[in-house]
């Protein structure tokens, strides 16, 4: 269907002032062989297979030489008038959607009006053949509009006409037209989602009458999101989903922490009062780490549908600094995929919870999006969710975004968007559930905007109505959206009944925090984790320790393979020799460079079974040609990775040439690294420079991750041209950086002097008992130095050396030096 079916734009060119019995001849050709490419041209058979007309609407006996004929009575002109109108409306028809809560209905626009087509307030009462393209038989063009207002201006505005795969775009109308955004709840979905969203509003009721004036960034106004994510789920488990990531800023995470991820309300009460920091044991220090404030902080849990299925829930931790938790959540999604074996994404469910003004103005959203269909980091689909307060911070609208609506910068991923007016319950239940659908048959992000209001400032302290003023009258008389939907079914018994049972529990786990605050919880060393612990004091300065050398005979035996390519291959003539030397070097024991070193590391743990992935710019070859991990055939284009051709009870080797993006590769890498300490994730910089592209990533996750959340990391960066001296934009990986964000043991930056030590400083992430981040300076220079060489002896014995002893003879002046200047 989707190669026969036109964009509407592309039928509505010339369907204008065509004469009628052309048209006439047309639809002949059409009855004759409807089914036949070749009868008409595509958008022809559109507008007929909209008709659908029969020999009894037209007046007809059926007799294949009257219906060839076609002596009817068809107004085409007219047709074709209201025709243009209903495509016009599918198209535009979000533009005049009731999503706001907060305003009335926009006025119509011209692409809306049926005075632009020619037709008349007369017209209105006229029927119409058309009206079979909507269900409708022969209906008058009010009916028609009604039905339309229905479907595509009601509480939810749909967009997908910028989606020019029209499979997927007539999939949501074909659904969209089904009533499927409209049909309404059962009576047990309804008082199922009146409960929920009674739980979410008092729940902030509760905080903002028990801790006055406390910073909470509550979801006042937007509450309609906990019986969304209920619906998202329960469709998701429905669909095979066992997993869900979720990743957020702070509006709103105490409600989902409590209401949806089922966090006990006492953690929550306990930070609050007065944390757990000022009186906690100094055991309990050790657990709890930094610490950080209660609207940063993650949480696992398994949940329950009501069908009876069971999902995994996880939200990643996350800083201040807002959508930058984006791309680890999808690193998190595609990790758990590798560990399940889940390569269509059918598992492992992402799930983004972003801010208006955030998702409009953060370059990091649209890192993110772009690496949503590429091979090194699709995960199937991320439902999208913004929270879409009208304001950011003290900013309107109109100040912090150049488009229409913030969703708008999503659109260059031709995939649908949802605005659902906030106070509509039925109409977000009905959306997430069609979202997810359409996220399990495309595999495809898919984007809703829940258009509501902030109750109060950007937190409690604030006072909005010194910026806005007019908003914040008519949000302090306007009802919660629990009122609003209780008015709407009724139930009041229930809600009463609710009420009561819920503020006695919280008031419970509240007295039981004050009599005694919960044992601190961290599930950091769960699941794959189990096997790990953090380190202790001074034991990463204790490298020696930790034996990573590997025997000579198995590095020969690696080194062939990898070395050596089938005759049938056509190799590049300049890599024969490259190829030759490294294993001559190895055969001999003599002049290993660092690339052959970095190579036989990553084979040596690729076949004791630890996947290693690798992402960057460039690095299947490496910026600096010094690693060709993935080769191509010349004559045929054939990809051949001799990594994965070692054993075949290995561990698979994975090389991905990243998009153009700091932030988001090296965001997705460490959220790998933080679901499988079992694989060697690493990130790769272009240039060392560049790494400052992700300062966010290394100075909020990387270099304080474990410190604030417990979270550990393995996460390797590589920082090729470290210190060169080529010039301000190419001489530094900014080392001084690193070392100023170094403290308490929270990683390793190293400027390597000898190819032996990457060997050994690669396979030291795996082997020890603990997992930090790695920082190496890899300056050019030493790719081929002559003297910047190992021996076999130095990979096959012993460790990690932090000291190389270098004197001859009785020294008078120790040097103490590293890398490149040891050289110099």
């Amino acid at each position: 269907m989707s190669a026969k079916v036109p964009t509407p734009a592309t039928s509505l060119s010339y369907l204008k002032s065509v004469q009628a019995d052309y048209i006439e001849d047309l639809y002949a050709r059409y009855l004759a062989n409807p089914d036949s490419p070749d009868a008409i041209d595509a958008s022809w058979k559109y507008f007929f297979d909209g008709m659908s007309l029969t020999a009894d609407d037209l007046g007809l006996s059926t007799t294949a030489e009257q219906t060839a004929n076609l002596n009817v009575q068809v107004d085409w002109d007219r047709e074709l008038r209201v025709y243009q109108w209903i495509e016009n409306f599918r198209r535009y028809g979000f533009l005049i959607a009731h999503t706001n809560p907060l305003a009335d209905p926009p006025a119509l626009p011209p692409q809306l009006q049926i005075e632009t087509y020619g037709l008349t307030q007369a017209d209105l009462e006229k029927p119409f053949h058309i009206g079979k393209m909507l269900g409708l038989a022969q209906a008058p063009l009010s009916k028609i509009r009604q039905h339309l207002t229905l479907l595509y201006a009601g509480s939810i505005g749909i967009e997908t006409h910028h989606i020019a795969d029209a499979e997927r775009r007539i999939w949501v109308q074909t659904a969209v037209e089904s009533q499927k955004l409209t049909q309404p709840l059962a009576g047990v979905d309804q008082q199922f989602v009146l409960k929920r969203l009674t739980e979410a509003v008092l729940w902030e009721q509760f905080l903002h009458t028990r801790y006055v004036a406390q910073k909470r960034f509550s979801l006042e106004g937007g509450e309609g999101l906990i019986p969304a994510l209920d619906r998202l789920f329960e469709t998701a488990a429905e669909l095979g989903v066992t997993h869900v990531c979720m990743g957020m800023a702070h509006r709103g995470r105490l409600n989902v922490l409590v209401n949806t991820m089922g966090k006990k309300p006492e953690y929550i009460f306990t930070d609050f009062d007065e944390g757990y920091l000022e009186t906690a044991s100094p055991e309990d220090l050790k657990t709890l780490g930094a610490y950080d404030v209660k609207y940063h902080m993650g949480f696992e849990s398994d949940r329950s549908t009501r069908q009876g299925h069971t999902l995994h829930l996880l939200l990643a931790y996350n800083p201040s600094h807002l959508e930058f938790v984006n791309p680890v959540v999808e690193g998190i999604a595609k990790a758990k995929q590798h560990v399940l074996a889940d390569t269509s994404g059918s598992k492992v469910l992402p799930v983004l919870i972003h801010g208006d003004a955030a998702f409009s103005g953060q370059g990091v959203v649209f890192e993110t999006m772009t690496l949503s269909e590429l091979d090194a980091s699709k995960t199937g689909g991320t439902v999208h969710i913004v929270i879409d307060n009208q304001v950011g911070f003290t900013a309107d609208a109109d100040q912090v975004r150049s488009t229409r609506s913030c969703v708008d910068p999503a659109k260059f991923l031709e995939t649908p968007i949802f605005h659902v007016n906030g106070d509509d319950a039925e109409s977000l239940w009905n959306v997430m559930d069609l979202a997810m659908r359409y996220r399990h048959r495309f595999k495809q992000d898919v984007f809703i905007n829940i258009i509501c209001y902030r109750k109060y400032g950007h937190n409690e302290g604030d006072e909005p109505g010194f910026t806005q003023p007019l908003m914040y009258q008519k949000i302090k008389t306007h009802p919660n959206p629990r009122d609003v939907y209780q008015q709407r079914v009724g139930l009041d018994a229930s809600v009463k009944e609710w009420d009561a049972s819920r503020i006695a529990e919280l008031t419970a786990a509240q007295e039981r925090t004050k009599a005694q605050k919960p044992v601190p919880h961290t599930s950091a060393f769960e699941g794959r984790w189990k096997n790990f612990r953090t380190s202790a004091p001074g034991e990463m300065t204790r490298s020696h320790l930790i034996k990573t050398g590997v025997e000579a005979e198995k590095l020969r035996a690696l080194s062939k393979i990898l070395n050596t390519q089938p005759a049938s291959f056509h190799l590049h003539s300049k890599l024969q020799r490259f190829f030759e030397n490294r294993l001559q070097a190895v055969t001999t024991g003599i002049g290993i460079d660092w690339g052959n070193a970095e190579s036989l590391a990553t084979a040596s743990l690729l076949v004791e079974g630890h996947c290693v992935r690798l992402s960057g710019q460039d690095v299947e070859r490496g910026t600096f040609t010094h690693r060709h991990s993935v080769l191509h055939d010349t004559e045929t284009g054939e990809i051949r990775v001799p990594l994965n051709t070692l054993d075949p009870k290995q561990a698979p080797y994975f090389a991905y040439n990243s998009a153009l993006s700091e932030t988001g590769v090296m965001g997705f890498e460490y959220g790998w690294s933080l679901v499988d300490p079992t694989s060697l994730v690493i990130w790769e910089a272009q240039f060392g420079d560049f790494s400052n592209g992700a300062q966010v990533i290394i100075d909020q996750f990387l270099a304080a991750g474990e410190s604030k959340w417990r979270r550990s990391s393995g996460l390797v960066l590589l920082l090729p041209h470290a210190y060169e001296g080529q010039g301000a934009e190419h001489s530094s990986a900014r080392l001084e950086r690193f070392l100023q964000l170094s403290a308490l043991d929270n990683w390793y930056v190293c400027n390597l002097s000898t190819p032996a030590q990457i060997f050994h400083a690669l396979r030291r992430q795996i082997h020890q008992p603990f997992r930090k981040p790695l920082v190496v300076m890899s300056p050019k220079s030493l790719l081929r130095n002559p003297l910047a060489v190992s021996s076999l002896t130095d990979l096959s014995e012993g460790s990690f050396q932090e000291i190389i002893d270098d004197s001859v003879g009785s020294a008078k002046q120790v040097v103490l030096c590293s890398g490149k200047f040891y050289y110099d």
